[in-house]
């Protein structure tokens, strides 16, 4: 049964034990199965149980951990005056049980899902430095950059619109669907196509809201004036400027500005940067420091600090492809003076 195998895999992975071959195997099964990301988050908290220190109450998280499914996965009963620390202090028997105990809830959801997938909200997160790529039931294929979370229901297929709500940013490639339409709604905005492919980036925070259209087209709306409707055209963008008070007023001309995307052309190449990083290449053009270093902390998953008025007005060009932190760091020292010094995960700029 796949459901079976994709639990296995998943534990060889966060174990550390899975062979390239597997690896591969599970991102085919992922990618073909794409409810199994119900397992992800279901691993990592039975996982975190197994990892425990020795000052902790096992003992007492398991029986939290046991409460909160019920009677919904069969546990292993210890019948000897033995408590389970000093079962999980034993590495094999330790990893033997949580085999079972996923197993066990693998069945559960693939066996009673069809009872309760109204009732099912599924989150996907891609957390500072990391980047993913998910399927959702539909079809349709979505990309999440650094820090985003894309949210909607399971049963989205029984639906009259496929609504999924953003926050961060996001690259859609959606199924086509003509009687449902597919709805992205982010902080700022609502987007609804029928089948394209477009990016949209709204991260709280950012000083801009961005919409760009690759095919096709779709007709946004902004969070409060639905009565406006805006329609894209391919290779068009729409960016929203939010003001202080977070509050949109399309009627303000700085606010809303709809432009051509065109490619930034470095050396010999060319970028489009609103999605390059969908290919996993860090492009920015005429940004100043300022606005870099929010970016830069969710690419590289680090804490910058920075305070000097002057450097935060310097204004970069580039493009990062393999480069670390400090790598890209020492690139951009190239264009403007300054200096860096790195604490663990923070770095200080001045």
């Amino acid at each position: 049964m796949h459901e079976k195998r994709i639990v296995e895999l998943l534990t060889r992975k966060i174990a550390g034990e899975a062979t390239p071959e597997e690896l591969g195997e599970l991102s085919y099964l992922l990618s073909k199965y794409p409810d199994a990301v119900y397992y992800e988050a279901l691993l990592d908290q039975v996982w975190d149980l197994g990892k425990r220190d020795e000052s902790e109450d096992v003992q007492q998280a398991f029986e939290k951990h046991k409460l909160k499914y019920k009677t919904e996965l069969e546990f292993v009963e210890v019948r000897e005056e033995r408590s389970l620390f000093s079962i999980l202090k034993k590495p094999i028997i330790a990893y033997a049980m949580l085999i079972c105990i996923l197993i066990s809830a693998s069945l559960y959801f693939f066996n009673f899902r069809q009872f309760k997938q109204k009732d099912v909200r599924v989150d996907i997160i891609a957390g500072k430095g990391i980047r993913k790529e998910v399927k959702l039931p539909d079809g349709t294929l979505v990309r999440l950059n650094s820090d985003s979370k894309l949210s909607y229901d399971l049963d989205m297929q029984s639906q009259e619109q496929r609504n999924v709500v953003l926050t961060g940013e996001a690259f859609f490639k959606v199924a086509h669907d003509k009687k449902r339409p597919f709805i992205v709604k982010t902080n700022e905005v609502a987007i609804k196509v029928l089948g394209t492919e477009f990016n949209v980036r709204d991260y709280p925070g950012d000083k801009e809201s961005e919409t760009t259209l690759m095919q096709g087209s779709i007709e946004l709306t902004i969070n409060g004036r639905t009565e406006q409707k805006f329609i894209l055209k391919p290779s068009e963008k729409l960016a929203l400027v939010k003001d202080d008070s977070k509050k949109v007023d399309v009627n303000h001309s700085s606010v809303l500005m709809i432009d051509n995307i065109s490619p930034l052309k470095l050396g010999n190449e060319e970028y489009i940067e609103e999605i390059s990083w969908t290919e996993n290449k860090f492009v920015f053009q005429n940004e100043t420091m300022e606005d870099l270093i929010p970016r830069l902390e969710r690419w590289y998953n680090v804490k910058i600090v920075l305070n000097d008025p002057l450097i935060r007005s310097f204004r970069f060009t580039g493009v990062f492809v393999d480069e670390n932190i400090l790598q890209a760091l020492e690139a951009m020292q190239l264009i403007k003076s300054f200096n860096y010094e790195q604490k663990e995960n923070e770095i200080r700029i001045y």
